[in-house]
């Protein structure tokens, strides 16, 4: 039987609970948004990147004709293109300069190629060197498509 006391009672529960699931899910928002994630995305404008997007592989050539580049660079791809970067003329090491969470690419110790595919969004600065030439640093863009 629903005394007075039974029905505010339930209406105090249901109040709580409401305000409970709302404040994990507003909890559960600002923790995406704060994450510390932030993929640069809106620096895309300020480089003005080769647009390799639609493209399910692209190959980034280092020291073209011996010059100590990327090309190109910079350059934008979507999400989960595999990327490969050859060395034209000898090997090296390519490894991440700028690298955020929850991307894991550490690079390659050596070789004339390196592939890899990035799941995240994201702007990525990344590094290559050799026996003959200083760092080099190249910029990409990876963006949903």
């Amino acid at each position: 039987m629903w005394t007075r006391r039974t029905v505010v009672g339930a209406a105090c529960t249901t109040a709580l609970l409401a305000g409970c699931l709302e404040g994990d899910e507003d909890d559960t928002d600002e923790e995406e948004e704060d994450n510390g994630y932030d993929p640069k995305l809106d620096e895309i404008d300020d480089y003005d990147p080769v647009d390799r997007t639609g493209e399910s592989e692209i190959t980034i050539q280092i020291s073209p004709d011996s010059e100590p580049a990327f090309d190109p660079d910079p350059v934008m791809v979507d999400s989960n293109t595999d990327v490969t970067w050859r060395w034209s003329d000898s090997a090296g090491e390519i490894e991440p300069v700028e690298m955020h969470s929850p991307c894991q690419w550490t690079g390659s110790d050596g070789g004339t190629s390196h592939s890899w595919t990035f799941p995240f969004e994201g702007k990525y600065v990344i590094g290559y060197s050799s026996p003959d030439v200083e760092e080099v640093t190249g910029t990409m863009f990876v963006v949903d498509p």
